[in-house]
């Protein structure tokens, strides 16, 4: 079964407490989006020791469209972040490599945006254990899914059968099975879980849609 996740993208303190709570109820690990506003216009509400203490032991993996992704991401993994992806847009891609196979011990992933294509990351694709591929442009929440992402999901699934794939960005109950089909192994929901009504009803219409 493919994974279905919640995304916390938020501008203030009170509306990253009102999100998490909104999808507490879910059990499931989180993403959390960390958008630096060098990276793209948009900029959030993360950081690092706050951010944790509100998670309040829910498991967690970060989202990192920030402009010193090398900086960064070495963080959050040592505050206890389950994965880092960060972008192949904005790393030097041989320094991000080495760290995603040495100390970090495939903790970071790499993440494209809609309009980078997969070629950009198939020399790198045997080192690493994960991708992000982006549905929307980063950095806003509630963007319409580009279908490119479902074309891009096949292609690394055939490129590399044990890689781990994340689609994040537009993720909806309708496109859910396509993906699904593709090859993802992890879909990113933002606004259709945290600003769903009932987000647990949410969360159970993106299951029976990937039954």
């Amino acid at each position: 079964m493919v994974e279905v996740i919640p995304a916390i993208l938020a501008k203030t303190e009170d509306e990253f407490r009102t999100k998490i709570e909104a999808v507490r109820p879910l059990g499931q690990r989180v993403q959390i989006d960390v958008i630096d506003g060098r990276f793209v216009e948009n900029a959030t509400w993360s950081p690092i020791s706050e951010v944790v203490t509100l998670l309040r032991g829910l498991p967690f993996e970060v989202h990192l469209m920030v402009s010193d992704p090398e900086h960064a991401a070495p963080l959050w993994v040592a505050a206890g972040a389950e994965s880092a992806y960060v972008h192949a847009e904005a790393t030097h891609r041989e320094l991000l490599i080495n760290r995603a196979m040495g100390r970090d011990d495939g903790h970071i992933g790499i993440a494209i945006n809609p309009e980078t294509p997969v070629n950009r990351i198939v020399p790198d694709l045997p080192r690493l254990k994960r991708v992000l591929v982006m549905g929307v442009s980063p950095g806003w929440s509630g963007q319409a899914f580009q279908e490119i992402a479902v074309e891009k999901v096949r292609a690394i699934r055939d490129l590399e059968p044990t890689v781990t794939i994340t689609v994040d960005g537009g993720i909806t109950p309708e496109n859910a099975p396509r993906l699904a089909e593709a090859g993802a192994d992890i879909l990113v929901a933002g606004s259709a879980l945290t600003d769903h009504w009932n987000p647990l009803e949410a969360y159970e219409e993106f299951q029976r849609a990937l039954r």
